[in-house]
């Protein structure tokens, strides 16, 4: 192949990738450019790209002593010769795109000149998007379930807003935050701030308010349940000059302002002041929207608490005032007294003197069962009772309650009571469906981040069947760091790989990314696999590479069916052949790659049988907590033997299932599995004797040969009736009224995938009245089913021959 020839498929490769090339001339301080560098910087199509130009306009102000260092430490003879950076790119729209450049430099004379800089630049705009939105998810994430965590621990409800303003105004540097709780009266609506956050020199908000005076019609949308956003009060066409008075006085210049609406009610709003002006963005707006509503939330909770305290408390002095359901029972269940609330509330004669009956008759039924199997527990026990069930009320609905039973008079008595907290309930289980929706949110992002960074297809090769699958951990918001691809490469080699960066989270997934992208970079120009991971130790040892990371990468040649493959600390590769057997793929193996530079890699060289499966995985595919790793592999290799005669996307998913990835996985999982053609088999032979009872084991015998060639298939039946009607025949006509001889059965594969099946008995046919309707009846099987059909009959025997049609075709 032709230089010309393999620089035209690099450049086709590196179109389908997005990439530009350039070698930069040191000296000269100019680049060869290809289009889409050009393009990248925004250049015309003649344009000449400069490190000089580029320093002094094209990349962004604060990337530019950045990238001129690197340039200058890769030009350095003492250093590693690399170049890897992530720059901005000024567009022709006078905004920026982010560019990757990876390049290596060059050197000449001696001692040695840096020549020049010879490399790729890639458009990673819309990745270093998804990193930031996924970066600052996973902070709100982080901050909404500390500050959850923190006032869940307050009983306080004013010290609840304490925090939570305070909290949230330190998180977006306002200058006041404030939680407004609402209260109608004559003179309109009023809003009430008991505890507030302000910042040094900004005056406390704390006090009482007519909303009015700050914006009449601003007020009604948040009475209507709409977030207010004001970016400059002094601009802001919705406010008139009297009510920007009453900002400028308590030096509010801007403001943000969430309304909580509950049971169609304004019940309170969470403020954000500004003394200077300010605009909002989107996230900052959300973020106040979900810490309003866990604000309100906590304080209800907060409140529901002390009510329950102070129900409590009372309830020994006023008993028949309490809001609860109280009763005393003696130590065997007994009713001696139910408060009014019994009928008042659950609106019946409880028609029963016992205790347990008593709940009995008025639980939900899903909590029945649970609910007494912890009564008759904490009675036989004698220890106090806590449970939460659903009673049945006056209208028929059911409530959540908080029922609680205690000893004493020692041990004679018990005293129970049931407290209505279905408010606090639901809102809890609120709070719980926002987390879980915000979780599942954020996962899905992970998740949109991880696709992108994996390839979209596998190569595709007439005669190879390749496939491969993923599935991410299972753990919310893991972003793994398994890769697979596979490569076209100059010669028509075929490369594939799989590889894991150690670590979840945002990091391990880009590093993940570059990795992947840097072997793809690497492989047209590595002699070999294991050259191909000793590049990758200088990529790994420079700014884009991994602490830690292991990777296999297997070169094939479809000619000569020759596999050169090496793997650095990850698990050895599996091949099985198409009649069973496995071997591992041990030798050219070498350790994880560290980012440290160690030298020449090994790798090794196998021939793969025709119809071979090769099987590239991650580790998550057979690690199991709590059992050693030979379990795993074993698992796999039985796997994978009784799967090969499906095809490569078969195998993948019933790898996925055998090996229970769905159910126990908490890793990345990736399959990477090759199939090569099946080439041309050897005959199958088999000489049996004319007996009936000799049939069933031919059947099996022809169809386990057949299916070591090529998966199970429509053809296949249609083989066994031929080849046996064709036997039976045999066997009941040669040798009648004789010693019973044997029946030869041939049948080969040739070239064009049809098979040539000839019987041959040596004995001499003779018909009867009884057999010769049935005869024919075969006869006509085998020649709807075959074609080429010959029968010839000598003394010395018969031979009968067709020939069954290749698949998917018609005799």
């Amino acid at each position: 192949m032709t230089g010309t020839s393999e620089q035209e498929r690099l450049q086709v490769a590196l179109d389908a990738a997005g990439m530009g090339t350039f070698v930069w001339h040191a000296r000269q301080d100019y680049a060869e450019s290809d289009p889409r560098m050009l393009e990248l910087f925004a250049l015309p199509a003649d344009g000449v790209l400069s490190l000089a130009g580029a320093l002094t306009s094209m990349i962004h102000p604060d990337d530019r002593q950045r990238y001129s260092d690197a340039v200058a430490a890769a030009l350095d003879p003492a250093g590693d010769h690399q170049l890897a950076q992530d720059i901005r790119v000024r567009r022709r729209d006078d905004g920026y795109r982010w560019v990757a450049v990876t390049a290596r430099a060059f050197f000449e004379g001696k001692p040695p000149q840096a020549d020049r800089l010879v490399g790729v630049a890639a458009d990673i705009t819309r990745r270093r998007e998804i990193e930031l939105e996924l970066r600052s998810s996973e902070q709100r994430r982080t901050f909404l379930l500390d500050l959850s965590d923190r006032v869940r621990l307050v009983t306080d409800p004013i010290a609840v807003q304490a925090l939570a303003v305070e909290a949230l105004g330190v998180r977006l540097a306002a200058s006041r935050a404030m939680y407004l709780e609402v209260s109608s009266g004559s003179d309109g609506d009023m809003y009430t701030v008991e505890r507030d956050y302000h910042a040094l020199g900004t005056a406390s908000g704390v006090g009482c308010y007519r909303a009015d005076d700050f914006g009449a019609t601003l007020f009604d949308e948040l009475r209507a349940g709409r977030t207010l956003v004001v970016a400059d009060v002094a601009t802001d066409p919705r406010l008139t000059p009297d009510e920007r008075v009453s900002y400028q006085r308590i030096g509010v210049a801007a403001y943000a302002a969430v309304p909580l609406i509950k049971d169609g009610r304004h019940v309170a709003a969470l403020v954000l002041h500004q003394a200077a002006a300010r605009d909002w963005d989107d996230q900052e707006i959300t973020l106040v929207e979900e810490v309003a509503e866990r604000t309100w939330a906590a304080v209800e909770r907060a409140r529901a608490q002390d009510a329950l305290r102070e129900s409590e408390a009372r309830f020994r002095q006023v008993l028949q005032a309490a809001p609860q359901l109280i009763w005393v029972s003696q130590a065997d269940g007994t009713v001696e007294m139910l408060n009014d609330n019994w009928s008042t509330i659950i609106g019946a004669d409880p028609g029963t003197d016992d205790d347990r009956e008593l709940l009995a008759g008025i639980l939900h039924a899903a909590d029945a069962d649970g609910f007494l199997a912890a009564w008759d527990s904490s009675r036989a026990a004698g220890s106090a009772f806590d449970q939460q069930a659903r009673l049945r009320i006056r209208d028929g609905t059911y409530r959540w309650y908080l029922i609680r039973v205690v000893g004493y008079q020692g041990g004679t008595k018990r005293f129970g009571v049931a407290t209505d907290i279905h408010d606090r309930h639901s809102a809890e289980e609120r709070a719980l469906a926002e987390q879980t929706e915000a979780r599942e949110r954020d996962h899905r992002t992970a998740l949109q981040l991880q696709r992108a960074l994996l390839p979209t297809r596998t190569v595709e090769r007439p005669g190879f069947d390749i496939a491969a699958r993923y599935e991410a951990g299972s753990v919310a918001l893991v972003v793994g760091g398994d890769w697979y691809d596979t490569f076209e490469l100059p010669g028509g080699s075929i490369g594939l790989t799989v590889g894991d960066v150690v670590g979840h989270g945002l990091s391990a997934a880009t590093t993940m990314g570059k990795m992947r992208i840097a072997m793809g970079a690497l492989a047209p120009h590595a002699a070999g696999p294991g050259a191909l991971l000793t590049d990758l130790d200088g990529f790994a040892a420079g700014n884009g590479g991994s602490d830690f990371a292991t990777a296999c990468y297997a070169l094939l040649d479809p000619a000569s069916r020759k596999l050169r493959h090496a793997c650095a600390g990850h698990p050895p590769m599996l091949v099985v052949t198409a009649d069973g057997r496995t071997r591992w793929l041990t030798d050219g193996g070498s350790a994880p790659i560290t980012g440290k530079q160690i030298g020449a890699r090994p790798e090794a060289i196998e021939t793969l049988e025709p119809g071979a499966l090769l099987l590239l995985y991650s580790d998550g595919l057979v690690e199991r907590r709590g059992e050693p790793l030979t379990a795993g592999l074993d698992r796999l290799r039985q796997a994978a033997l009784e799967l090969r005669h499906g095809s490569a996307a078969e195998i993948c998913d019933g790898l996925f299932a055998a090996m229970g990835v769905a159910e126990q996985r908490s890793d990345d999982v990736v399959a990477l599995c090759l199939r090569m053609p099946a080439g041309t088999a050897a005959a199958f032979h088999r000489t049996l004797t004319a007996d009936k009872r000799e049939l069933s084991r031919l059947r099996g015998a022809l169809q386990a040969w057949r299916r070591a060639i090529q998966p199970a298939d429509r053809d296949e039946a249609d083989m066994l009736l031929a080849v046996n009607e064709a036997c039976a025949n045999a066997i009941e006509h040669a040798y009648r009224g004789r010693e019973p001889g044997t029946v030869e059965v041939t049948v080969s594969p040739d070239a064009d995938g049809t098979y040539l099946a000839s019987i041959r008995d040596f004995g001499r046919w003779q018909e009867s009245a009884a057999s010769s309707t049935h005869r024919g009846r075969g006869l006509g099987i085998i020649r709807s089913l075959s074609h080429g059909f010959e029968y010839r009959s000598t003394p010395a025997g018969t031979l009968v021959q067709f020939r069954l049609p290749a698949k998917g075709t018609t005799a």
